[in-house]
């Protein structure tokens, strides 16, 4: 054992004895979150969170990447540590901790996230290609849909992934009404938790459980040695049962597992740059790809590009213009192109019961059928009743369709400010692929839009015939129901190596920790003698999980222009480090254009947001060229940012305090002048569909006072 290791194991061992000092938290919570407290033991199979450490920082020393994650795991169990005593940022000194044990963890924890202090990752190795990391890290719990109405007499397969995981929960969810029972038997060890009770059932030993009411829920522990289940799922409606199968995923789809445990070693050349280029290829706490060529990816900025552009990944064909006119949900689809497709990831704010939202569900429950798997991430606290009941169908007509319901939840102890983020923490990652078995025909689009009619129909079209779909309405203020037709921009790639490391990059968030959200790092740099090939990188950011990796980028992009910086963007709410970035450029004599939407109207919470608006104007409107989209009835929706004729970033990213503090985002930056002249077209459609902003505005005394507190802004 080296040195590092042992530093290691003693933390993981003063953090199991120390706990948290006068907070009621114990080690379990530090490393595991609350709920694993509670889980049943499997002792003989499943690792306590003292075991699970030393399985995974055993040979922590071994690897750069394994060193980077760990500045991080390290940094978050800081967090954590503050959070539970109200340490640190949370304004008690950690000395006034009576405590050995938390003192000595404390201490340990400092060094080891040190690194995590400095924006950059330095570089290390001189070797490049993938890698893939295996390491048992994190809290892995998925959901199984069951309606005991939806096809019972179709096989059902479900695989649950281990994969890198130090504990496992399936959560077995009631999606409908009718009553259901479940029984089989295991090749492994399985504990079942229902109505408080817990049991372990050995290898082979007969299960039965019940789920009797709409979202009445069971949750199962697989053991290590558990790679299947067998079993039926009984109802009054279907006596003799539906065979339901419950598989390991790793063990059943070695090639997933390879595309979910990749990560990339980034050469970054050692001299002869400039500032723009070396905050492109710079390594920094934000988990990006490494650079590859761009390609020539398809520019979506039209609504019904963009919106057909999905259909085509998913079906082989566009929609025609008359189809889309009529506005059926249940329109004739045609199959007869659609590619054979080994998986599907749609990540976006929302997926809406509506138009668009019925669509991608009736193209993604084709591909089901035919057993490609499917991942679907959306937000918890924006979907309605009726969104949930479409995706929780799918999911339990099919379960090979994952659903993960995105919810942020705050540590127990956490201040005020942060428990009141749980309702607007939201993700906001946008993204589509969709791996072919015809590499050829795989597809990546990532961008601004969500799964709504407001990116695609200027009013609200009427389902009144369709009861199960949502009739989203135009409305103002703090609404669910709210309707806005949205200006966006997506960008398409069908380049395999791309689609490729795109899907793996998002594998990172899907098999996150399912307690803290932390995802794991997708890339390490390494020393390089020449210059890297590519010129676009993919990013993912969870800002409060990698320090706000994302706001020191963007400082760092704005701070290396020259030039010319030119935006489009609606929510402009700067963070206090971007304000000062700007203010910098503006003094070296850099020209900042904007094209923007001050009146929000139509978005959630808009009065407020314009409000915010309003006070960019009115400390920017005399040096920044600020201009409002003005296309009728359309409130614009994009998120691009080009740098002297050089960088382009496209992305999720809303130049406010939410993306930087709050929202999980993502987005392609670009560094090739060819590229910018692809886009130049784009950004001048923008301006010419654009008005001048008059600099007087009027900000109610109210909203000024309501933004002097930092946490308010934050939420906007």
């Amino acid at each position: 054992m080296n040195s590092r290791t042992a530093i290691i194991l003693a933390l993981f061992g003063l953090v199991a004895l120390a706990g948290c000092a006068g907070a009621g938290r114990d080690a379990c919570d530090l490393l595991a979150g609350q709920e694993a407290c509670a889980r049943p033991s499997l002792s003989a199979v499943t690792p306590g969170p003292r075991v699970a450490a030393a399985q995974f920082f055993g040979n922590a020393g071994d690897s750069d990447y394994e060193r980077r994650f760990l500045a991080l795991l390290a940094n978050n169990q800081l967090g954590a540590m503050d959070r539970a005593n109200g340490t640190g940022p949370f304004g008690r000194n950690r000395r006034d901790v009576q405590n050995r044990d938390f003192q000595a963890t404390y201490s340990t924890l400092l060094q080891l996230a040190g690194p995590v202090a400095s924006a950059r990752v330095q570089p290390a190795g001189s070797s490049g290609g993938d890698g893939h990391f295996d390491g048992r890290w994190r809290v892995s719990r998925q959901t199984l849909y069951v309606d005991a109405a939806a096809r019972l007499s179709a096989p059902k397969i479900f695989d649950f992934s281990g994969l890198q995981a130090r504990s496992t929960e399936i959560v077995v969810r009631q999606a409908g009404r009718q009553p259901a029972d479940i029984e089989g038997s295991c090749d492994g060890a399985l504990a079942i938790r229902a109505a408080g009770t817990s049991r372990t059932i050995a290898a082979g030993a007969a299960f039965r459980f019940r789920l009797s009411g709409e979202d009445d829920t069971v949750s199962l522990f697989p053991g290590d040695s558990l790679n299947r289940c067998t079993a039926r799922i009984r109802s009054s409606l279907a006596p003799t049962g539906a065979p339901l199968t419950i598989r390991r995923e790793e063990t059943a789809d070695p090639a997933l597992a390879s595309l979910d445990s990749r990560y990339q070693r980034c050469p970054v050349p050692a001299a002869g740059l400039d500032a723009l280029q070396r905050a492109f290829y710079a390594s920094r706490w934000l988990s990006q790809t490494c650079a590859m060529p761009i390609g020539e990816p398809r520019l979506l900025r039209k609504s019904r590009d963009g919106f057909n552009a999905k259909v085509e990944a998913l079906m082989g064909a566009p929609l025609p213009d008359a189809a889309i006119d009529k506005g059926d949900p249940e329109l004739p689809l045609d199959f007869s192109k659609a590619p054979r497709l080994k998986l599907i990831y749609l990540s976006s704010l929302e997926f809406k019961a509506d138009f668009s939202g019925r669509i991608i569900e009736r193209l993604i429950r084709h591909h089901a059928a035919l057993g490609t798997k499917v991942r679907i991430m959306v937000t918890d606290v924006l979907e309605r009743d009726k969104d949930d009941a479409m995706l929780h169908r799918l999911a339990a007509e099919f379960p090979n369709v994952e659903l993960q319901e995105y919810r942020w939840r705050a540590d127990h102890g956490a201040p005020i400010d942060e428990q009141l983020s749980q309702l607007h923490k939201v993700h906001h990652v946008k993204m589509l692929a969709t791996l072919a078995q015809d590499p050829a025909r795989s597809r990546v689009i990532i961008g601004g839009r969500n799964i709504h009619d407001g990116f695609l129909f200027h009013q609200p079209i009427d389902l009144s015939r369709y009861p199960d779909l949502e009739q989203y309405g135009k409305t103002d203020g703090f609404s669910l129901n709210y309707y806005s037709n949205w200006s966006d921009f997506d960008i398409e790639f069908a380049d395999r190596a791309a689609v490729e490391a795109l899907a793996a990059h998002l594998s990172t968030i899907w098999l996150r920790d399912a307690d803290t959200n932390l995802a794991r790092p997708f890339s390490v740099p390494v020393r390089a003698g020449g210059h890297p090939r590519g010129n676009a990188r993919h990013f993912i950011s969870v800002p409060y999980e990698d320090d706000h990796a994302l706001e020191a980028y963007f400082v760092e992009l704005v701070d290396a222009a020259q030039h010319h910086i030119q935006i489009v963007n609606p929510y402009l709410n700067l963070t206090p480090s971007l304000a000062r970035a700007f203010d910098r450029a503006l003094a070296r004599g850099v020209k900042i254009d904007i094209v923007g939407r001050i009146d929000l109207k139509g978005d959630i919470g808009g009065r407020f947001l314009t409000a915010l608006n309003k006070l960019f104007v009115e400390k920017y409107g005399d040096r920044i060229d600020i201009r409002e989209f003005k296309a009728p009835d359309v409130v614009l929706h994009s998120k691009i940012m080009m740098i002297d004729e050089r960088l382009v970033a496209i992305s999720s990213v809303n130049l406010n305090n939410r993306s930087f503090f709050h929202d999980s985002e993502n987005g392609m930056v670009v560094l090739d002048p060819a590229f910018y002249a692809r886009m130049k077209p784009v950004y001048d459609d923008y301006l010419a569909h654009s008005n001048p902003v008059s600099t007087d505005v009027t900000i109610p005394w109210a909203y000024r006072l309501l933004f002097d507190e930092a946490w308010v802004r934050q939420a906007f």
